[in-house]
């Protein structure tokens, strides 16, 4: 496998159905999400500061000639925040639309990431409205995880999206988004792949990542058990 000299995501994005068996290009690796991490939105008010998070997302990324593209989706359902009746206002035609408009998405651009935080170009899809923005990332390889983290702040009504006022509370138009996603590589027929006895453990003890290596197999235990069931 190609050394990584290096994402989603957020939040990021429209998946369609994984099938790890898929034919692809010999000189091509594709990377399918985990479901680990999180994806959180903060924002403020004039009177207190709020947070939503998400374990739950979908995404991959696909490496190509040393170059990587990426995708990551969150659905707003998926949001559990800390500020009562964010559901409803999210539904709500005047403010963000949700049932209208449910997911957020971003897609990476080509890049080829680095071992120290790196700007990354991307696309942000929201409220039906895609524009172009910059990600702080940090990518670490750790075969067959890699682990991506990131940040980045937007403004609501840049993607036509009225901050919420009631009364005299008013929410603050930027939103910051940070995201910490796994993805893995699956390897079959017989793999001479590697890992370290360090790896693994470092993956199982800081990220609850179990790694697998077995007869014809080498990838992640989520991803083991999603392709049993296919």
């Amino acid at each position: 496998m190609k050394a990584l000299t290096l994402l989603i995501g957020i939040i990021g994005l429209l998946c369609s159905p994984v099938t790890l068996r898929a034919e692809k290009p010999l000189d091509q690796e594709m990377y399918y999400i985990l479901q680990k991490g999180f994806i959180s939105v903060a924002g403020k008010t004039n009177l207190f500061n709020f947070k939503g998070e998400a374990i739950k997302h979908e995404g991959q990324l696909v490496e190509s000639g040393g170059s990587y593209t990426g995708k990551l989706l969150l659905r707003f359902s998926q949001l559990k925040f800390d500020l009562p009746l964010v559901d409803k206002v999210l539904q709500k035609k005047e403010y963000m639309n949700s049932t209208v408009y449910p997911t957020v998405r971003i897609d990476l651009n080509n890049f080829v990431p680095l071992d120290h935080p790196t700007k990354i170009k991307a696309n942000l899809e929201m409220h039906g409205v895609k524009k172009p923005i910059v990600i702080t990332t940090h990518f670490q390889y750790l075969p067959p995880v890699v682990k991506v983290t990131g940040n980045f702040t937007i403004a609501q009504s840049d993607f036509g999206v009225k901050p919420y006022r009631s009364g005299l509370m008013k929410v603050k138009d930027d939103l910051k988004i940070q995201f910490k996603v796994f993805f893995c590589e699956v390897y079959e027929e017989n793999s001479a792949q590697k890992i370290s006895a360090a790896t693994a453990a470092k993956l199982a003890e800081e990220d609850q990542i179990q790694v697998l290596m077995e007869k014809g197999f080498f990838g992640c235990a989520e991803i083991k058990k999603k392709r049993a069931t296919q």
